[in-house]
């Protein structure tokens, strides 16, 4: 017998492997959007990548995925505090 080959729609597919559907979203934080509305105060909301990836390219730490490029930019990011100079 033959192996079944599974069709997967191209806006579904892992942008990064090309071979599986990607069913994650990345969860890395770009953003922060902050609103008011009169008698409820603030409300901030964390906006994140979201860009799709399968589980295979994800990088999961501590229940948060991460895609490629956003592993890459951590990867890349100096480390340590610029103090402002004044």
């Amino acid at each position: 017998m033959g192996d079944i080959v599974k069709h997967i729609p191209k806006e579904d597919l892992c942008p990064f492997c090309k071979k599986r559907k990607a069913t994650l979203l990345c969860d890395m934080p770009h953003s922060t959007i902050v609103t008011h509305a009169r008698g409820n105060g603030f409300k901030s909301y964390t906006v994140t990548c979201d860009k799709k990836i399968c589980t295979e390219c994800t990088t999961r730490v501590n229940g948060f995925d991460f895609c490629p490029e956003c592993v890459r930019t951590i990867k890349t990011t100096p480390k340590g505090v610029k103090e402002s100079e004044e």
